[in-house]
């Protein structure tokens, strides 16, 4: 019997403890979030909302989403941002989403800063700012890799850094209309403009090689250097005048043709040499037509494309209206390339009641209807 309740006994105890174990484990799960479970959602925000709103709340972290394809609003400061910047613009700048795809991020309220700094980071150009009190940060910071390049301090007589002459002109929304002439015979040196978003698109004249009368911050555009929307700071070089600029359509901007100039300027501090136009011949752009030809009927002219072009506009298949592009054209016909150029020999012709267009060699040339002058490639 002694045996009996030693054995009952223990096998009370062993339940007890199970069950002990069993409830304790209910509990925990219930105080965990299931796998299955997501993270609560961040507040849903535009890329023009700031930080503003909680200012007061210094220590205290946020959670927002930025939307997909945003355009960030201003944003003052690197790293520690005044409280009325834009924070998907931030989080953009810190590397910790982008504007193509959006995301979440989060933020901690800080101290407003006697100065903020900006910097090109991440594609987004912060600005400079004077005392401000409030602040944030992003949570974990800049992306490990990222480099912030200072955007300088601009003033009405320009700035120099480092020896580098940088932003002539106010900064303001002027410095689209700034161009490079005084920087004419400085080959090789660089110099920065900062462009401030949504300018205004000056003239530009050239292809990668610009006049150096151009607008520095709208040829940035036409390079890719830089959007109109966001604007952004650009390094130039200055290089030597040259006998042809030809004009192309690219990143929204159309660059103009234009022949022999004494100042050039470019994005890059080393350039290919230009080539020359073989003797007897007419040099062209990849944008000129044969309209200045026309009435020479019968008559074979001799003209140059130089290599590294841009294929424009052709109607027909031979003869071409002669407002058609001469160098595509003689791509479309098989005697030169894009990346080549070279001699070509036309012939101007009268005009056609029509035109029929095709593709070949990588060329689509269009259909037209009746058209005063005309021009085919020879051998």
């Amino acid at each position: 019997m002694k045996d009996f309740r030693l054995v009952r006994a223990t096998l009370l105890v062993a339940v007890g403890v199970a069950a002990s174990a069993a409830c304790k484990r209910r509990e925990e799960a219930q105080a965990q979030p299931s796998a299955n479970q997501s993270a609560p959602a961040g507040e849903p925000i535009s890329w023009t909302d700031t930080a503003n709103a909680r200012r007061s709340q210094v220590g205290a972290v946020f959670t927002y989403v930025c939307p997909p394809n945003g355009t960030p609003g201003t944003v003052w400061g690197s790293d520690t941002y005044s409280s009325d910047s834009s924070v998907c613009g931030a989080a953009a700048h810190s590397g910790r989403i982008t504007r193509q795809a959006g995301g979440v991020v989060q933020i901690q309220i800080a101290p407003g800063l006697p100065a903020y700094n900006g910097t090109v980071r991440g594609g987004v150009t912060t600005s400079h700012f004077a005392s401000f009190p409030g602040s944030f940060t992003i949570v974990g910071g800049p992306t490990p890799g990222l480099i912030a390049v200072p955007v300088p301090q601009v003033n009405a007589n320009g700035v120099n850094i480092g020896g580098v002459q940088i932003a002539v002109g106010t900064g303001g929304a002027g410095a689209w209309s700034t161009n490079a002439t005084s920087h004419r015979g400085q080959f090789g040196q660089p110099f920065t403009v900062v462009c401030p978003p949504q300018g205004t698109i000056g003239n530009v004249w050239g292809t990668d090689v610009y006049t150096d009368d151009s607008s520095v911050c709208g040829a940035a555009v036409h390079a890719d250097r830089i959007t109109l929307a966001q604007g952004g700071a650009v390094t130039a070089y200055a290089h030597p005048g040259r006998a042809r600029y030809a004009g192309t359509a690219r990143s929204g901007v159309t660059s103009r043709d234009f022949a022999n100039y004494p100042g050039s300027f470019a994005f890059t501090a080393t350039l290919a040499s230009e080539v020359a136009a073989p003797s007897g011949t007419t040099a062209l752009s990849w944008s000129d037509s044969a309209t200045r030809f026309r009435g020479q009927n019968g008559g074979r002219i001799a003209v140059f494309c130089p290599p590294a072009g841009r294929a424009s506009t052709v109607w027909g298949k031979g003869p071409f209206t002669d407002d058609s592009s001469v160098c595509t054209a003689a791509v479309f016909a098989g005697r030169i390339t894009l990346e080549r150029g070279g001699v070509v020999r036309i012939r101007p012709a009268p005009g056609r009641a029509g035109y029929e267009g095709d593709a070949r060699n990588g060329v689509t040339t269009r259909n037209f209807g009746t058209f005063p002058g005309s021009f085919v490639v020879t051998r």
